[in-house]
């Protein structure tokens, strides 16, 4: 009989755990999928392995006799990995742009475990991560999985990290600088300024389905040459309005106006990796990146204050069932 280590190390987790939510959180999975593998690994070894009831999670004697073989198996498996030095390598991590959320938050990852070795790579937009990342060329991801133009491929797995606010950057002669929060309806009259309106497949998806649900023009006149060329023109220009990630690290010697729109519009971090093929390094990545998005709160979200396109609304959901 051969036996799936992924299985395996879902049955040494859960049982360790004695709770699904907590084992499927441990492993960066899902409930449903983590349930899939142990019934799976029961079906091979034709016996039941846990005792399943509406308050906890208890083995049955063949789990119990199957425990500790179990956790020798997994132990072998990652030393035979580690030996061939898939953990000695920095992994490589898409961050889309060096400028934008995903930097910030693998900054507060290092905080976490200084140890922490990634070679960083700015491939413009998700979309063009998902062949490297099916290929190996890739280890994780960053990025919005929908709006990319393509459905992310049944061999990549998902996880959301972080439900990223965007704000309204202006003027503090602007006329709504005053406020302490923009309504997304007191733009309709003049628009969101995007000069150019470039960017990738996945956040143009986003932003047409924002300006879309609230009516919103985008004003795309202009010439920008880079972020600080939008931002210098947002603070001396003509009057308008811009915005951007609330974990974007913005020019402080211009003294923007920042302010929270409402409802606040929410756009979708996550971590996307391959199927099946985590080495003990990814895996402590993910692992760290789930621990420190459910205690910094990064996905939280309020429907009665905060907007997600529709496809995204599951990733809230999900981030949520999984704490």
């Amino acid at each position: 009989m051969d036996l799936d280590v992924a299985q395996v190390r879902a049955f040494v987790v859960t049982a360790e755990h004695r709770h699904f939510g907590r084992a499927a959180q441990a492993l960066f999975l899902t409930q449903q999928a983590l349930s899939k593998r142990i019934r799976k690994l029961e079906d091979a070894l034709s016996v039941p392995l846990f005792l399943r009831t509406p308050r906890s999670v208890e083995l049955t004697a063949d789990g119990e006799r199957f425990l500790p073989h179990a956790r020798e198996l997994v132990r072998v498996a990652d030393a035979a990995v580690a030996a061939m030095g898939a953990d000695d390598r920095p992994l490589r991590l898409d961050l889309v742009d060096h400028r934008l959320a995903p930097m910030s938050l693998l900054r507060r990852l290092a905080a976490h475990e200084p140890g922490l070795r990634i070679d960083r790579v700015a491939g413009r937009g998700f979309a063009n991560a998902i062949d490297p990342l099916l290929s190996g060329e890739l280890d994780a991801a960053f990025g919005r999985v929908s709006g990319c133009g393509r459905p992310l491929p049944d061999e990549l797995e998902h996880r959301p990290v972080r439900l990223e606010p965007l704000v309204a950057l202006l003027a503090p002669e602007h006329p709504l600088a005053v406020q302490d929060v923009i309504r997304l309806d007191e733009l309709r009259a003049d628009g969101i300024w995007l000069p150019g309106l470039g960017g990738p497949a996945e956040w143009l998806s986003y932003l047409r389905e924002l300006c879309e649900e609230f009516g919103l023009p985008i004003d795309d006149s202009g010439v920008s040459y880079d972020l600080r060329h939008t931002l210098e023109q947002t603070r001396y220009g003509k009057r308008r309005v811009t915005l951007a990630g609330a974990d974007m690290e913005l020019a402080p010697d211009l003294n923007l106006k920042v302010l929270p729109f409402e409802p606040s519009p929410l756009f979708p971090w996550s971590l996307v990796w391959r199927r099946g093929k985590a080495s003990p390094a990814l895996r402590r990545l993910l692992a760290l990146a789930g621990r420190t998005s459910r205690d910094e709160d990064w996905c939280a979200y309020d429907p009665e204050h905060a907007w997600l396109p529709a496809g995204d609304v599951s990733l809230a959901t999900a981030a949520r069932t999984t704490r």
